[in-house]
């Protein structure tokens, strides 16, 4: 396959990719209590020059009580305390640190930081409890070893970072087989992208597109013997993803080879298509038969809850509440395998749109959706837009890794698209299996530092006057065309003006009740909705709608007009105006900016001679000051 100005990865054995540890090693020794963890540990810093800490150190108040009262402790104990390993290795230029690490999940989290390396000192359980018993002034006795030995999950051998030891061997001796393989040139293996296409320069053109599609359907579907097929893209309100393209080529293929295949777009709190939707988004290729509908109010399955405590570890105590995870039971209906296919671009939520985010909270039920926005709105979206990692993120992978990966195989599919003065080129395709530890993660990551390459406009001043387009074909409501504010915000100055050509908007939410709720509170700021969530029991039952009114206020920092044609079915001045924007009539708006037709992203000058940034379509992009950005 030749695609200019591309870099070619393409992995057929399940992505294994060596990757060279890069300057001091950070070290996880892990194993039972009785293991020998702190010995090794504190005689490995010593030797290497490295600090030592603790897993210990960290527990919640409330665990080291539990513990010292002879409790095990449960997963919703665990999970706070991962966290708090995870940031400490992720802050440390190198080190060593003891953690049990008993299950494949656990590992997993940690393994988010880059270079970290695991060494399991393997013990019997009747060693393990002689060498308890010997212990004073610890909490963990020799009676809760069997609670331990429970919940181990030895490594597999497909996790090739870690280091199995007989726990039993002389100190000295386990000690130098460890510092021999940290020293040893050859590089640690670890998950990679099963396909990387992608670079600034690069052009996948529809052929290439549909090339690489043909050839992944055979070589990842149709090769292994898959027969029932869920195939996972956005609505049409990413026209622009080419996942319309990418559907219906799968679908078609697939078909045509003997599957079972169904098309369940990923709706999120978005209405359903109609046939005309399917039709903008997939041509004529995908019968509407063949469509399924998400609902996000019924129709789910509970699998699973992010805990109270682990979600203020990740928003820095910001917000404490359980993260109730429901998803679509469709997703569950004896599928072989699950494609899901996207877009990786910045978002207000999550920081970048896509990978576990399309089945997590594009499948999501309410109170998914709901809390999870919300937890983007209290944790300020300025601080996450356009980044890889964040409060969300970890929420929605851990929800995806703990509890949806166990029962369904997920093949991942990634656009990186960019909006240039020629139109909209796509720059990367990425595929990946599995978790965000695994390939699908390494795909995920890898497009989404292409995406920040080539989405994220940074500025060296502040934009006076800006006006955003909203394509009436993708942007119906305020609840998708607030876009325009959410990607701007942090590129607009003080009491700057932000006009919004919405020649589509009829509507402020997807759905009735966020709509009502909308229309009764507005758009007036962090303090007055978070007022709102107090006294009002309806928006306090739907915090994604809250998060929505935070996102799309300028905090009265710039003013905000819509421009709309209410001759056309468009919002009304009145109605605009009665949420705290201003308005404008997009006929006379239009006349006056005097915008070339299809007019690139630029500066422009207005009849009156007045200088705007125009922004064709900021569903494509994020804009801020390089200071701002970086703060």
């Amino acid at each position: 396959l030749r695609v200019p100005g591309a870099v070619v990865a393409v992995s057929p054995t399940g992505g294994a990719r060596g990757v060279p540890t890069m300057g001091p090693p950070r070290i996880v020794v892990m194993g039972v209590a009785g293991s020998g963890k702190s010995t090794i540990a504190a005689m490995l810093g010593e030797r290497l020059g490295l600090p030592v800490a603790e897993a210990d150190d960290f527990h919640l108040a409330t665990s080291i009580t539990k513990m010292t009262a002879g409790q095990p402790l449960t997963d919703d104990d665990r999970w706070p305390w991962l966290v708090r390993l995870q940031r400490e290795l992720d802050q440390r230029q190198g080190g060593v640190i003891t953690c049990s690490g008993l299950r494949r999940s656990y590992r997993d989290l940690l393994r988010r930081v880059s270079g970290v390396r695991f060494v399991f000192l393997d013990v019997t359980p009747d060693e393990a409890r002689r060498r308890a018993a010997a212990r004073t002034g610890h909490f963990m006795d020799a009676a809760m070893i069997e609670s331990q030995f429970a919940t181990l999950e030895r490594p597999d051998e497909d996790e090739v970072d870690v280091l199995r030891i007989d726990a039993t061997l002389p100190i000295s001796l386990i000690c130098a087989q460890i510092i021999v393989t940290i020293d040893s040139p050859a590089p640690v293996v670890s998950a990679g992208p099963l396909l990387e296409i992608g670079g600034t320069a690069t052009v996948v053109s529809v052929d290439d597109l549909t090339e690489i599609t043909l050839s992944l359907a055979e070589t990842e579907i149709l090769a292994t013997g898959t027969r029932r097929v869920l195939l996972v893209p956005p609505d049409h309100t990413r026209l622009h993803s080419r996942a319309g393209e990418i559907t219906a080529t799968l679908y078609e293929t697939l078909v045509a080879g003997g599957c079972v295949v169904a098309v369940l777009p990923a709706l999120g709190t978005h209405s359903e298509m109609s046939p005309e939707d399917s039709l903008m988004l997939f041509g004529d290729r995908i019968p509407y038969s063949a469509i399924r509908h998400h609902r996000w109010r019924d129709g789910l399955v509970h699998v699973g809850t992010i805990g109270a405590h682990e979600v203020a570890e990740v928003s820095g105590g910001q917000l404490r509440m359980d993260i109730a995870i429901a998803v679509d039971e469709e997703l569950f209906d004896g599928w072989d395998l699950v494609v899901s296919i996207g877009q990786v671009v910045p978002h207000e939520v999550i920081g970048m749109a896509n990978f576990t985010k399309n089945i997590v909270i594009g499948l999501g039920g309410a109170p998914t959706v709901h809390r999870s926005h919300y937890l983007g709105a209290v944790c300020d979206m300025e601080t996450l837009m356009g980044r890889a990692d964040g409060p969300v993120r970890h929420v929605v992978d851990a929800a995806f890794d703990r509890f949806i990966a166990p029962r369904v195989s997920v093949l991942w599919l990634l656009t990186v698209m960019e909006d240039t003065d020629a139109g909209v080129v796509q720059r990367g395709m990425f595929a990946g299996r599995g978790r965000s530890s695994e390939s699908g993660g390494a795909a995920y990551r890898a497009a989404a530092e292409l995406a920040a390459a080539c989405n994220v406009t940074l500025l060296d001043s502040p934009m006076r006057r800006v006006a955003c387009f909203l394509d009436p074909a993708e942007f119906r409501t305020t609840w998708l065309g607030n876009k325009a504010i959410y990607r701007t915000r942090m590129a607009i100055a003080d009491e700057g003006e932000l006009l919004v050509l919405a020649p589509g908007v009829t509507h402020f939410g997807e759905d009735p009740a966020i709509d009502a709720l909308i229309r009764t509170h507005g758009y007036r700021g962090t303090p007055a909705t978070l007022a709102s969530v107090q006294g009002d029991t309806e928006l306090a039952a739907n915090l994604g709608a809250a998060a929505h009114l935070v996102h799309g206020s300028s905090e009265g920092r710039f003013t905000i007009t819509y421009c709309t044609d209410p001759s056309l079915g468009g919002l009304t001045r009145a109605e605009v105006e009665a949420v705290g924007f201003r308005w404008a009539d997009l006929g006379e708006t239009t006349a006056l900016l005097a915008l070339p037709e299809g007019g690139p992203f630029g500066t422009y000058a207005d009849k009156s001679g007045e200088e705007f940034v125009y922004i064709p379509n900021p569903a494509l992009g994020l804009w801020a000051t390089a200071e701002r950005f970086r703060n």
